[in-house]
């Protein structure tokens, strides 16, 4: 049987507290996002709902954020109309929750390969 080794351990006490201290609520971490900033959202069941909701519940106070997304399900309360002055979605793909933001002109698809996504947030 494997036992780790009693440096390992201080070593994963110190990076849980690490951890632990970085825990906030969504309405903090989502303080970073600034108005003409571009978000990138994780696809299908990996998007991170209480981000969206608490920025999203930002919108007064945000303009031309770019929403980047693969594929997302379900809310997407940032694609509603009355909010297209904050967000402007650019969608890898047009699922049923964006689809009406895309074609009434507060998206835009952006044809690509999957493989080809990390590329597209490198810097120029």
């Amino acid at each position: 049987m494997l036992t780790p080794r009693s440096s390992n351990l201080s070593i994963y006490s110190h990076k849980k507290v690490e951890f632990q201290l970085l825990i906030q609520p969504a309405s903090e971490a989502v303080k970073t996002i600034k108005s003409g900033d571009n978000v990138f959202i994780h696809s299908a069941a990996a998007i991170p709902q209480y981000l969206v909701d608490a920025m999203t519940a930002r919108n007064e106070e945000l303009r031309n954020v770019n929403i980047y997304q693969i594929h997302t399900e379900g809310r997407s309360p940032y694609a509603y109309p009355n909010l297209e002055d904050s967000f402007t979605i650019k969608p890898f793909f047009v699922g049923a929750n964006v689809r009406s933001a895309v074609q009434n002109g507060s998206g835009s698809y952006i044809p690509v390969f999957l493989s080809e996504v990390p590329r597209c947030s490198e810097k120029k």
